[in-house]
């Protein structure tokens, strides 16, 4: 057979480190085709016509062959390492193999033998191990995920000690099962489990948020994502499962919620920081007016001048009333409450800021309060306006260091008005413009692009939180406003706020009518209160009307003469009583007078029933200080539909 040289015409590359041989039949080399590294001090035409166990020493040992004839039936090569010496006494250690070749009629006319260098090999094997050493090093030092392998139904085939410390499963116990058992409810979870294959083999990757199960019965929130692992050739192999816990997450969320409440009531707390010294100048007015009016009628009673003496009553009543609006303006600014929509007069309200800020910005101030009187109501929470109107006043005064001229006005506008120069959410037609204005030093244009960051302030440390005008623009936003603020150094500052003002998405408020004196005679009232002035002088009014009034000084002594009466049609009760409470007393006397009305009198208006909507149709409630005549129609109200 005449020799084919392989390397003068190879039909393909060979790998660097392989060389390819032809032998006859006797074990000589007839052609030949070798890498670049493993003879590349030989020339391969060198190597022609020599016996193939010289190449690798100087034996003519034919055991390889005899090999290779004794497998031939089941068509396995024979094979052997050893080591090759080059012409530089260089040893390279390599795997012979030989396949020996026949003819078409089944007899052997020659073999071929395959080179390859171990060495080569085994710096790629130990390559690949610590390639996989650092996987998996690097996978196991993921602690707030889980990371394993499924095969192709989804059953567990590596598990990270991720997922042993996140889940308690040991990789002994999770072999081989499937990945929907984690899931806190399984049966009703493994459709989600099928269909988060389906979609990793449709489209490469799902995700889902659910409930995961710790050995111990445990559910923890977690974040599920499952990639689908193909082939080289395409073929699916498995999944990757990745479980991310979301315990600490929730929980670092649910922290910041609540910091950010503190944050704000704080804010809150501050505000009425600064009312408190002009509070207590008008409340010591108020008590000074009604003091000086009662001792006046009392003097002329006694000098029979019925008139006169009725005169400082009303007027004594009045600024009564007027101390009353200032505490439960305090308390409304205090209190803690989730927003609510309400049918807001922005009149009304800056009407009665006025009576807080007069005092509150100090002598040398001047507030200037306008607005048109058809102004349309906002649908906004009243007490968060007024906490508003109160930082940005509190602003204004520092601004001015205590001297100046600060106006609040308002407007109607809309989203097209050309002095609106912030943009308007324009499904809203009209809104209603506030504008609060200083001639103070004003901002440099540094200082009011970052007005609105939380915490940003100018004010000296101790003297602010830098909170009050990132609260504003919470607050209009919240309700679909918007806000603007115009300033230069020198020139003062006006802050612009935008609320939302469409009347058919505003409850409308019915007129308070004046009433004359209700009919309730012959209705059996008892009057649970401690503070004996207040409970003589609502009795004294009920007994004036008709009614048969009964008094207690507590909530046990209402329970006993309860107990004596047969029948009773209205409990009027303070809530704040001793060694009961009036919320306790309503359900107690509710047992044994189911039909029972009642109304439950508080001096606080945080109180969280006022607004949650569980007083029932038979129950209301009145906020002290209140006149007779809100009593009265609250009373009438109930005992008319305990008639009907």
């Amino acid at each position: 057979m005449s020799p084919v040289l392989l390397h003068d015409s190879p039909p393909r590359a060979l790998p660097a480190d392989h060389a390819v041989f032809i032998l006859d039949r006797h074990g000589y080399v007839a052609a030949v085709q070798a890498g670049e590294t493993l003879f590349s001090t030989h020339d391969p035409k060198e190597l022609i016509g020599k016996y193939y166990a010289s190449l690798y020493s100087d034996s003519h040992d034919g055991a390889l062959l005899d090999s290779a004839l004794n497998a031939i039936s089941s068509d396995h090569p024979a094979r052997l390492e050893t080591w090759l010496t080059h012409h530089h006494g260089q040893r390279i250690h390599v795997e012979v193999s030989v396949h020996a070749l026949k003819s078409g009629d089944g007899s052997v006319h020659g073999f071929a033998m395959v080179m390859r260098d171990l060495q080569v090999h085994k710096r790629m094997q130990d390559h690949l191990r610590e390639c996989e050493r650092r996987f998996r090093l690097f996978v196991n030092d993921v602690p707030d995920y889980a990371i394993c392998m499924l095969d192709v139904r989804g059953n567990v085939r590596d598990w990270n000690l991720g997922a042993q410390r996140m889940t308690g499963y040991t990789t002994q116990a999770v072999a081989g099962r499937s990945f929907s058992t984690f899931f806190h409810e399984p049966q009703r979870t493994n459709e989600l489990s099928r269909q988060l294959l389906r979609t990793a083999g449709q489209s490469g990757r799902a995700h889902a948020e659910c409930e995961f199960r710790r050995a111990d019965g445990e559910s923890f929130p977690a974040e599920v994502i499952v990639e689908a692992v193909h082939e080289s050739d395409g073929s699916l192999l498995g999944f990757a499962l990745i479980v991310h816990d979301q315990a600490q997450q929730r929980l670092a969320e649910r922290r910041l919620r609540e910091a950010r409440e503190q944050i704000v009531h704080a804010q809150k707390i501050e505000a009425i920081g600064h009312l408190t010294g002009g509070i207590a100048h008008d409340f010591n007015n108020a008590l000074q007016g009604i003091i000086s009016s009662l001792e006046l009628a009392s003097l002329s009673l006694d000098r029979r001048h019925v008139g006169q003496a009725k005169r400082h009553v009303v007027v004594s009543l009045d600024a009564a009333l007027r101390a009353g609006r200032l505490t439960q303006r305090l308390l409304s600014l205090a209190r803690r409450r989730n927003a609510s929509s309400q049918c807001t007069c922005v009149a009304k309200v800056l009407s009665s800021m006025r009576e807080l800020l007069d005092r509150t910005l100090g002598d040398d101030i001047t507030l200037e309060v306008s607005f048109p009187e058809d102004l349309p109501p906002l649908a906004c929470d009243s007490g968060q306006l007024e906490s508003a109107m109160v930082n940005l006043a509190v602003n204004a005064r520092d601004a001015m260091a205590g001297h100046g001229h600060l106006s609040m006005a308002c407007r109607t506008c809309t989203p097209e008005d050309s002095g609106v120069q912030v943009a308007l959410d324009r499904t809203h037609s009209v809104y209603v413009e506030i504008t609060v204005s200083d001639d103070g030093t004003g901002m440099s244009e540094e200082i009011r692009r970052r007005a609105l960051e939380p915490f940003f302030t100018t004010k000296p440390e101790g003297h602010g939180t830098g909170l009050g005008l990132s609260m504003v623009y919470g607050f209009v936003t919240q309700y679909g406003g918007a806000m603007d603020i115009r300033s230069m150094p020198g020139a003062g500052t006006s802050v612009l706020l935008y609320l939302p003002c469409d009347e058919a998405t505003l409850e409308t408020l019915p007129p308070k009518a004046t009433k004359p004196a209700p009919d309730l005679r012959g209705f059996r009232v008892l009057v649970v209160e401690d503070n004996e002035t207040i409970r003589q002088s609502v009795a004294t009014r009920l007994r004036q009307l008709g009614c048969d009034v009964h008094e207690a000084a507590s909530g046990d002594q209402a329970l006993s003469m309860l107990a004596t009466g047969s029948s009773w049609n209205l409990l009027l009760s303070d809530v704040d009583l001793p060694t009961m409470d009036g919320y306790a007393l309503c359900r107690q006397a509710r047992k044994q007078f189911p039909a029972l009305r009642v109304i439950l009198m508080t001096g606080y208006a945080d109180t969280d029933w006022l607004e949650g909507g569980t007083l029932d149709g038979a129950t209301e409630a009145l906020i002290k200080p209140f006149d007779m005549g809100d009593l009265l129609a609250k009373a009438q109200l109930l005992l008319q539909s305990e008639d009907s």
